[in-house]
């Protein structure tokens, strides 16, 4: 049996009643049932920003809200919405919704939960910088009931789609037009949100998908197969494997991994980021091909089965979409972006692809494309003709 992660409408509604008794304290508020997907269940001020975000929000709002699980089955999720400093104008401040970066898979691992957003504080910072609202939801699993489904695209879509529902309900100023912003893992988030949100959150005004260093495709069993795994993603396989868990309980360590990097992987499993020791990067720097091995076709068939169902692009939208992304990324494999680009391009989609020298972080380097693309999508400037080839 799979693990107990969602709840029912009614348990979610009572236990909205227990958040807002349980913190003693008017600020926090719960809503009332029905609780559908979006709806808001407590709030609070969150004020353990470290110095970037400090520096840069006038105000930071903690939430609850609920959400969809992978089983389609309600569950409650929580999330931030961040203001900029000094007067909102008309209409609210421009509102973004942020799909975080990896910050781990393990309860605990929320990014509002630490001060340094486990490294998001810069890229939440630069947009509060830019005069824009943000709203981040701490995908399902990591501040709440069950496991977090590591990479899982629908769900974590769905978690950025309902946390701009949510976010409109906390009564702060922020607009109705949204664009998603999404880093890495979160750049799969935002783009399965964008291609579900006309059938899932068709009444929210969605003005442009930005991509950053997306992990829109994963082939991490292909690159143990082949023996070309690099350091950094030997030590994401704790958490694929634990994503793998997530609906086959018997999926063990073992089934791929070997020697140090067995030893090590509940630890790694248990990590946040920013949370490594170099003992544990050493893990990786000393991995082989002999440390990431199927012990048959049948556990190799699972994890890439796994990959395969979060793959994107699905479907098509009409979202326009600007990515920035490294042309030497050995984290989210340039090749796998070059990939999902291109099978993007080939459903029409409408987009700005930069490719820049560097790796994962080689977008910082022209930060400057990505708040000017912004804020042409919420000035409602024309659309940049896309860089797809004919």
């Amino acid at each position: 049996m799979r693990p107990k992660r969602a709840l029912t409408w009614v348990s979610l509604a009572a236990a909205a009643v227990l958040v807002a008794a349980s913190c003693g304290s008017s600020s926090d508020t719960a809503a009332e049932a029905p609780q559908q997907p979006g709806t808001l269940l407590a709030q609070r001020p969150l004020t353990n920003g470290g110095p970037k975000i400090s520096a840069a929000a006038e105000s930071a709002t903690y939430f609850r809200y609920v959400s969809t699980s992978p089983d389609n089955t309600p569950i409650e999720v929580s999330g931030a919405v961040y203001l900029p400093k000094g007067t909102a104008p008309d209409g609210g401040w421009p509102l973004v919704a942020y799909g975080h970066g990896t910050s781990g898979v393990a309860t605990g691992c929320a990014p509002t939960s630490d001060p340094g957003l486990f490294g998001n504080d810069v890229t939440v910072a630069n947009l509060l910088d830019a005069h824009k609202a943000v709203v981040m939801t701490n995908y399902q699993g990591l501040d709440g009931p069950g496991s977090a489904p590591y990479l899982h695209a629908q769900s974590s879509g769905y978690d950025v789609l309902d946390s701009v529902r949510a976010a409109q309900q906390l009564g702060l100023p922020v607009s109705k037009e949204v664009v998603l912003v999404g880093l890495s893992q979160g750049g799969r988030a935002t783009e399965s949100a964008a291609e579900t949100a006309k059938t899932y959150a068709p009444e929210l005004k969605i003005l442009g998908n930005v991509l950053l260093s997306p992990a829109l495709r994963s082939e991490l069993a292909l690159a143990a197969q082949t023996q070309t795994l690099t350091i950094g993603q030997y030590l994401l396989l704790p958490y694929l494997v634990a994503a793998v868990r997530y609906d086959n309980p018997d999926y063990s360590y073992d089934k791929v991994l070997h020697g140090p990097l067995l030893s090590a992987a509940p630890r790694l499993e248990g990590l946040c980021t920013g949370q490594s020791t170099l003992k544990d990067f050493a893990v990786g720097q000393a991995a082989t091909p002999a440390a990431a091995q199927f012990v048959d076709d049948a556990a190799r068939q699972a994890l890439a089965d796994y990959e395969a169902a979060g793959n994107l692009p699905k479907i098509a939208t009409d979202i326009p979409t600007f990515i920035s992304r490294g042309d030497n990324d050995d984290l989210v494999n340039t090749a796998w972006g070059n990939q999902a680009v291109a099978d993007m391009c080939r459903l029409g989609i409408n987009l700005v692809d930069h490719v820049l020298p560097g790796g994962h972080e080689a977008w910082r380097a022209r930060g400057d494309l990505v708040t000017a693309w912004i804020n042409d999508r919420f000035a409602g400037a024309p659309v940049p003709a896309t860089t797809c080839r004919a």
